[in-house]
């Protein structure tokens, strides 16, 4: 039985699932496990195998009891009044404040933002939409991937604890995201592709190893198209947001999420008619 759940389990590693939803088919396959005991259980006790019966009479209890908790958090979207196991773990693993001193530890400081396209103050900026392509998407998701991997982008929930990754969730019902806020990418600028009539923004480690990230729609609520005939644009700011996340599980946990990462960008104007 174990071999073949290893084997499920490797088999659905191969394919891009949502976290939430393959916990959903895991909790049907380890029903189906849960069956199976039930019934060499039962030929146990058929049998007379007193101790041994017993043995696996407890197992299914532990078992049932916990896919009960799983099933009603996944396919419910709610926890159990009986789920006495998560605040007790959560206590063994240290993810709840101190007992005894109920303090937290403090957050670790933002480093300071990277200023890669320059400083604008005293000019008009107005944030922009910005759209991807499946192309630019992926780029996107490489890139913070290896400049978190490198340790230039701060991947440590603005230095949060679970206690108050959770404190944040539940005042905003919003998913709290790994990376720190506030971050840009070492280098990026904004390109104006007439092929594609698009503004394209592109970002890398630097301008050698630039790639498109993606590209601006509107500007405020002008068309891009419109915008960039009547005003000199510059991409002023452009700051990293989404991916991976968390979101409250059981009680006192956290539940890993994945999500795709996106862009907040910012745009300097100025009319092209204008000597300054």
């Amino acid at each position: 039985m174990f071999s073949f759940l290893d084997m499920i389990n490797s088999s659905l590693s191969y394919f891009n699932i949502k976290p939430t939803l393959k916990n959903k088919i895991y909790v049907v396959i380890a029903t189906l496990g849960d069956g199976y005991l039930i019934y060499v259980t039962w030929r146990l006790f058929a049998n007379q195998v007193w101790v041994r019966a017993l043995l696996y009479c407890l197992a299914v209890l532990f078992l049932t009891y916990y896919l009960y908790l799983n099933a009603v958090y996944y396919f419910l979207n709610r926890t159990s009044k009986l789920d006495f196991l998560s605040p007790w773990l959560s206590k063994v693993t240290g993810t709840a404040p101190s007992p005894e001193t109920g303090k937290l530890p403090r957050r670790r400081m933002m480093q300071p933002l990277n200023q890669a396209a320059g400083y604008y103050e005293g000019h008009d900026v107005v944030k922009a939409q910005v759209e991807m392509d499946a192309v630019e998407r992926q780029n996107l998701q490489h890139l913070v991937d290896s400049l978190v991997a490198d340790k230039l982008l701060l991947a440590e929930y603005d230095g949060m604890n679970e206690a108050e990754i959770l404190a944040q969730y539940r005042a905003t019902k919003e998913p709290v995201t790994a990376l720190n806020h506030g971050q840009t990418l070492p280098y990026y600028e904004l390109v104006h592709e007439p092929s594609q009539h698009r503004l394209e923004i592109y970002a890398g480690r630097n301008e050698m190893e630039k790639v498109k990230v993606g590209h601006i729609t509107k500007i405020g609520l002008t068309d891009a198209h419109e915008a960039r005939m009547q005003y000199q644009l510059y991409l002023a700011k452009l700051f990293i947001t989404g991916g991976p996340n968390k979101i409250a599980g059981r009680r006192d946990s956290t539940i890993l999420t994945d999500g795709d990462f996106g862009l907040d960008a910012y745009l300097a104007y100025r009319d092209r008619n204008s000597s300054k």
